[in-house]
């Protein structure tokens, strides 16, 4: 039997020179099925394709090529990062044609891929690869259509939307700093859930997005100035979850349960951020907070976009807990300015009007003053109706927080109280913002002691005023704190601001008035404290003494954030004292700061120049000494009348030092310059009274007395404190 049939045989031959060709490309095809796969399969597509792995992976699982220029692949995986943008794509199987002659000009041309089972993710990552600089040399890759049929998910950062999704996407870009052009791409979800931060915002979600962009170069339209040039439309009917914040335990819980309420959108924007007219959204969101996240009812949102954009919410009166939202915005032209949103407020105008229990009341502070030295402490009611215009509140707004506690920090001291906060905006020439806090009942002790109670009185009161534009609002505020007759339980709780021991406040009771004005951080301010003190007791250089007490502090500049003073015009007046033992009880002296400085942080300090006004001296000469130590003459000068006397003092570190102390009456001179510390007291005092005169040299418990010559042994005396 011959090996060929014979009906082949009878078959035409073909010409040589065609078998031949023939067989040619059989044998080319089969060593390209052969080295094309070898090369999808092995190590040497991924030494191709990543060349520059920080900014482009192609990695695959199985791969086959049959047709030149065609290839599928499996479990394929790609990793692409933009400056600090990641993107991130993954898929079961695509499939992919390559036009060959297109790489002949310089270009990576693909008609078209075909993927199934797809994911993207797109988000922000910390490590910036700087873009290249502009260039139009590096190789164009066109990318027609990537269409796939069972798109599982996109994730945006946190917003995840997964589902049943079909996507075409095309886009051109030239590599090395080349323009880019996004073609025109569409998405559909059906079932869709969408999710942002792990929690469910809607379900039973249905989607359709179309978005494309011009041909541009990267430092045309950077990062989120790319959305301005983009064209894009959106249109979303899904279940809304019910919004859920509750308050009860130690942390706010934020999260969503299922409703029956509804998001539907159709939005669609033109290049250059321009909202269509005829967009709008409708979303009906129940809402469940505070404590255990109780039912506040169904909160409306609304947008529609015409010559303007206008928003509106809507959420009714809850009986329970007082809350209702009712707010009505327009938004002047239909541009967003993607670059800062914040440039949207000076195109709002509108009216809000609404009430809500906030479980904390700190973010009031914080939209007036810097630093935290106010503050309305836990939750409360806050009512509202507020009037914008062109994104300043209007004078007519007004806003109260019927019951709150107040808290305010000064100079170490803590004041708090019940308060009843009212806020309104009036006419000036910019609208100006005021705050008036009252607090009926307060308290004041030291920040880091709660329980020891300074001070406790009725009726303060915390203005605030400022620029209500919103952005100059929290540089330029001005508070004024009042306050009269607070009662001083204990005057000995005030040792820890006074810190010597040459100096203790032993006992007394007393009431204290003040009227303090503060910048906006608490720190700056001026004004005055008036203490009287009753049945004070109090031991100065070794010198017990008791009486009333009325110290008028005038506060010219202060920083009481480093509790620094400038006390000039200070008076101190001390009244009915009694010295030591002493029975007479009528002694009375002043002492009027000319200028002066007090430093209350610890350690105290204090410098001043006073003028000074006594019954008699003898607290002066006590200080130096007992009476019975004196010479006759001097004795009999001690009540000769009332003291006129001046000096300069200076307080560092438990040291109390006196110099050009000079007092007389009608009969006595006296000078005297004095150190007064832990080692104990020294001192030079001159006595003259006509023609006699002494001088009296203390060091610790020793004197000693220079009866001849006491003027020039003075006068050669060293100065205890620089001349003034």
């Amino acid at each position: 039997m011959p090996l060929i049939p014979a009906r082949l045989q009878r078959l035409p031959r073909w010409p040589r020179p065609v078998r031949i060709a023939l067989a040619t490309l059989l044998a080319l095809y089969l060593l390209y099925l052969l080295a094309g796969n070898i090369f999808l399969n092995t190590p040497l597509f991924d030494m191709v394709t990543n060349r520059k792995p920080d900014k482009f992976q192609l990695h695959s699982g199985p791969a086959l090529t049959v047709v030149p220029g065609h290839a599928v692949l499996w479990n394929v995986h790609v990793r692409v990062q933009a400056n600090r943008t990641l993107f991130v794509f993954s898929g079961e199987r695509a499939s992919a044609y390559i036009s060959l002659p297109a790489l002949l000009r310089r270009e990576i041309h693909i008609p078209r891929v075909d993927a199934a089972g797809v994911r993207a993710v797109i988000r922000q990552v910390d490590k910036a690869i700087p873009p290249p600089p502009r260039s139009d040399r590096g190789w164009t890759v066109r990318m027609d259509e990537i269409h796939s049929d069972s798109v599982r998910s996109g994730e945006f950062g946190k917003l995840l939307i997964a589902g049943k999704g079909q996507a075409t996407v095309g886009f051109v870009k030239q590599l090395r700093g080349g323009p880019a052009e996004l073609l025109d791409s569409t998405a559909t979800f059906d079932e869709a859930t969408i999710s942002l931060d792990g929690t469910t915002v809607l379900d039973q979600a249905h989607l359709d997005a179309r978005a494309s962009f011009p041909r541009h170069y990267r430092d045309e339209a950077p990062g989120r100035r790319k959305l301005g040039i983009l064209t894009a439309e959106l249109k979303v009917d899904a279940r809304s979850q019910a919004l859920r914040i509750d308050t009860a335990g130690a942390h706010v819980k934020v999260g969503t349960i299922p409703s029956t309420a509804r998001l539907q959108a159709d939005l669609a924007m033109d290049h250059g951020g321009v909202l269509r007219p005829g967009s709008h959204l409708v979303w009906r969101l129940p809402v469940h907070a505070g404590d255990h996240a109780t039912d506040r009812g169904l909160l409306a949102l609304q947008l529609n976009v015409a010559e303007q954009i206008r928003l509106q919410a809507r959420l009714p009166k809850d009986e329970d807990t007082g809350s209702e939202i009712d707010a009505d915005l327009h938004i002047a032209g239909r541009t967003i300015p993607f670059d800062d949103l914040s440039d949207l407020l000076p195109r709002t105008s509108g009216e809000v009007r609404a009430s809500w229990k906030f479980e904390s009341l700190n973010w009031i502070s914080e939209l007036i003053v810097r630093k935290p030295w106010f503050r309305l402490d836990g939750g409360g009611l806050v009512k509202a109706d507020l009037k914008l215009a062109n994104g300043q509140l209007a004078p007519g707004s007004t806003a109260e927080v019927p019951q709150v506690v107040a808290i305010a920090d000064v100079a170490g001291v803590r004041m708090r109280g019940d308060a009843h906060a009212k806020g309104r905006i009036t006419e000036g020439t910019t609208p100006q913002a005021e705050l008036k806090v009252e607090i009926p009942q307060f308290r004041a002790a030291p920040t880091d002691a709660p329980d020891q109670v300074l001070f406790d009185g009725r009726a303060m009161s915390l203005d605030l005023t400022g620029d209500a534009r919103l952005k100059e609002l929290k540089e330029g505020v001005r508070a004024r704190l009042r306050f009269n007759d607070a009662r001083v339980p204990d005057l000995s709780r005030y040792n820890r601001f006074v810190g010597n021991d040459q100096l203790r406040l032993l006992g007394g009771t007393g009431l204290l008035s003040g009227d303090v004005e503060l910048d906006t951080s608490g720190r700056i301010g001026t004004g005055k404290a008036d203490l009287r003190g009753e049945g004070a007791r109090m031991q100065l250089a070794g010198v017990a003494m008791r009486g009333d007490a009325l110290l008028r502090a005038r506060i010219k500049r202060a920083d009481f954030e480093q509790k620094q003073f400038d006390l000039g015009g200070t008076t101190v007046r001390l009244q009915d004292v009694r010295i030591a033992d002493s029975t007479d009880a009528g002694w009375w002296g002043e002492l009027a700061v000319r200028s002066g400085h007090l430093g209350a942080s610890a350690p105290l300090n204090a410098d001043a120049v006073a003028d000074i006004r006594l019954r008699d001296a003898g607290p002066l000469l006590d200080v130096f000494g007992e009476r019975s130590a004196y010479p006759r003459w001097v004795l009999g000068l001690v009540d000769s009348g009332e003291v006129q006397a001046s000096g300069q003092l200076r307080w560092r570190q438990g040291q109390l030092v006196i110099d050009d102390l000079e007092a007389e009456n009608a009969r006595l001179s006296l000078r005297g310059r004095l150190d007064i510390g832990k080692p104990g007291k020294r001192g030079d005092l001159y006595l003259r009274w006509g023609v006699l005169g002494a001088g009296i040299e203390l060091d610790g418990e020793n004197r000693q007395w220079h009866l001849a010559g006491a003027k020039e042994w003075y006068e050669k005396q060293p100065r205890l404190l620089p001349a003034r």
